[in-house]
């Protein structure tokens, strides 16, 4: 297997992390791993000659709940397709207030609203392609359609407005 890229926050740390098929590399730091799971949700890791019993179950869509040595905590995960659409402005914070504006240059491949819809937050409003990637723009909060500035088959420059969404009063 190819190396795998991940991003674990913990807290208010962040841990850069890398996994190969023996080995881990954590902020740098390289470390031989074996784990081996024992039913659905437990696993044994041995990191350094230590095992280490843990325990991962799921909490929202990226969140996990993490029990390593009896102690419990939230780790949110970030895969590779995650810190991709981050780097270029595609994540979470894409869309802010009430306007949303392309992250990066683009295509239009198709506007899933119409002037007039009322949205709920985080619903999808648009498809851009970019980098060869496609990616859902959503609404940064709950309200209505007031105006498309783009259509399918538009390209569009970087920081283009393309939707405004008026709070619903």
């Amino acid at each position: 297997m190819d190396d795998v890229q991940y991003q674990a926050l913990v807290g208010d740390r962040t841990f850069d992390i890398t996994v190969g098929d023996d080995h881990l590399v954590v902020d740098g730091e390289e470390q031989a791993y074996t784990f081996e799971v024992l039913r659905e949700g437990y696993v044994s890791l041995i990191v350094g000659g230590r095992s280490v019993p843990v325990s991962v179950e799921p909490v929202g869509d990226d969140q996990l709940e993490v029990t390593i040595d009896g102690q419990r905590t939230t780790v949110r995960v970030k895969d590779e397709r995650d810190l991709l659409l981050d780097e270029f402005g595609l994540g979470e914070d894409a869309a802010a207030g009430g306007e949303v504006r392309a992250p990066m240059p683009g295509l239009v491949l198709d506007v899933l609203v119409e002037e007039g819809d009322e949205v709920a937050a985080d619903q999808g409003l648009l498809v851009l392609e970019a980098m060869k990637m496609e990616n859902e723009l959503k609404a940064p909060s709950g309200g209505v359609v007031a105006a498309i500035h783009a259509a399918s088959g538009d390209a569009v420059d970087k920081e283009a407005l393309l939707i405004e969404i008026e709070a619903k009063e």
